[in-house]
């Protein structure tokens, strides 16, 4: 099934009823789904041959929605997490922040892999950054707007690039969100907010 940037009621409804979605992010193609949802997330590790340890990265598209994540950070750790948000260098960061103590019952392990904390990024990308918006306001269990975000691709290969590319790997087993990549040179680099160490580069 194919969606444009008009149809994202339908697109938030395929999502929450577990299926998976490719999309363009701000240099490859993701693919995702609800991360509350543990069928469609170990669907997702399944076709990726990902451990579930490893954890996944989430995106959501306005940092007021995380607020929760973000509130019991020193100020200018959070300064610099927003500042990386509003950068339009060519490459996005993703944050490790921590899960509150209020919100450790509500994360579950099979996003996280167990840990203590989740990768989170608000995208660049407008119309990913508008679904996420979208899934925030109409989705009671996921205030946050957050979508799983990994690279779209059989494990090993290289992660595609445009709808063709995309629909090369995974046909009509999943759906797609068409649109354009941001032209980022690499993928996300990752940092820890309690060290500000790079975890990925």
């Amino acid at each position: 099934m194919q969606f444009n940037d008009t149809q994202l009621d339908a697109v938030q409804q395929f999502l929450q009823a577990g299926n998976l979605l490719a999309y363009p992010t701000e240099a490859v193609w993701g693919i995702g789904c609800d991360p509350f949802n543990e069928t469609a997330v170990k669907q997702i590790l399944a076709i990726k041959q990902r451990p579930i340890e490893k954890g996944m990265i989430v995106i959501t598209g306005d940092i007021a929605h995380i607020q929760p994540f973000l509130q019991p950070l020193p100020q200018q750790v959070v300064d610099s997490i927003a500042a990386s948000w509003q950068s339009s260098d060519a490459q996005a960061t993703t944050w490790l922040l921590p899960i509150p103590a209020t919100l450790q019952d509500k994360i579950p392990d099979w996003v996280t892999g167990g840990r203590d904390s989740l990768a989170i990024r608000v995208i660049s990308h407008p119309m990913i950054a508008e679904l996420c918006n979208h899934i925030a306001q109409a989705d009671n269990n996921n205030p946050f707007g957050f979508l799983v975000s990994t690279s779209c691709n059989l494990s090993g290969l290289t992660p595609a690039t445009d709808f063709a590319a995309a629909y090369h790997y995974f046909g009509d087993a999943i759906g797609y969100l068409l649109g354009d990549t941001l032209g980022f040179v690499r993928p996300s680099q990752i940092f820890d907010a309690l060290t500000q160490q790079q975890v990925r580069a």
